[in-house]
């Protein structure tokens, strides 16, 4: 159970046909329920989206791991909102022609989680997705090295983007064999 803990799980993942809005709405009705509305939750969605072949609970894992330290950010550093109430942005897109681990893909789909917050502090920015490597006080430094091993597992990749009132954690899961020959 440690090992787990500390790790993300050893089971392999369960593929199934997932449309990514599934786990999307199953975090932010958590969160909703978490932060007692205290939080808007934004939502842009394209619904035209193809599934997705996922493991729909690691999906839910990583969403959750990402918007919980929205969350936490937002949530411990109230003199930042002082003029501003705090938000989560969850969107979802089609990105055409990105590489994800050597291969070319034709198109992916983009799950962009982005806050409003203080952002990730510029020294870690580089090192964010190494295990034991955290910015709060509380932090255990596990959840975003958890949800870059399940997204390498679906052969996506997660990237972070930080400035002081904006950090977006983008997700790019392929949602074909469409990577372009090399």
């Amino acid at each position: 159970n440690l090992a787990d803990t500390m790790l993300g799980s050893r089971q392999l993942p369960s593929y199934e046909a997932v449309n990514v809005h599934e786990p999307l709405e199953r975090v932010r009705s958590l969160i909703v329920n978490q932060t007692k509305k205290k939080i808007k939750i934004t939502r842009d969605y394209d619904l035209s989206l193809p599934d997705v072949k996922a493991d729909r609970d690691q999906l839910i894992q990583v969403m959750l791991n990402i918007c919980a330290n929205a969350v936490q950010s937002m949530t411990e550093n109230k003199e930042f909102f002082a003029d501003q109430q705090p938000e989560l942005l969850l969107r979802t897109r089609v990105q055409r022609l990105i590489t994800i681990n050597g291969a070319l893909h034709r198109s992916v789909i983009r799950i962009d989680i982005q806050d409003n917050g203080p952002g990730v502090p510029e020294e870690i920015l580089e090192s964010v997705f190494y295990p034991l490597v955290t910015g709060r006080a509380k932090g255990t430094g596990l959840g975003l090295s958890i949800a870059q091993n399940i997204m390498h597992q679906h052969n996506g990749m997660i990237e972070c983007q930080s400035i002081p009132g904006q950090t977006v954690f983008s997700l790019y899961l392929p949602w074909e064999s469409n990577h372009v020959a090399k």
